[in-house]
């Protein structure tokens, strides 16, 4: 029965993950991104989206996604990333103004 507890635990953990697309149709493309933001994610870049998901949620989110893709072309990647991967992560932003921030 521990054992049972320790790994519903374990698959109840929620870890950061990304959703990124590619849909060419733009009230396809909407509702990704309105889905994406329904489940607390945040938007990183124009078709990335970042948050974080336990396995469950990620499930719940791919069904939703899968239906609203349909047949229609298009790519969705649903990407969990471990926390030891999550501290590596490194960014160079580039603001409008032509300054460039380096992200830790």
């Amino acid at each position: 029965m521990v054992i049972y507890g320790l790994i519903r635990v374990l698959t109840m953990a929620e870890v950061q993950t990304y959703v990124i697309y590619d849909i060419e149709e733009d009230k396809t493309r909407n509702k990704v991104a309105e889905a994406c933001k329904d489940y607390g994610l945040e938007r990183v870049q124009y078709s990335t989206f970042l948050g974080s998901l336990n396995q469950n949620k990620r499930g719940e989110l791919y069904l939703r996604l899968f239906k609203l893709l349909g047949k229609k072309a298009g790519k969705i990647i649903i990407l969990p990333v471990c926390d030891k991967d999550v501290k590596q992560t490194r960014s160079i932003v580039n603001e409008p103004d032509g300054n460039e921030i380096p992200q830790p």
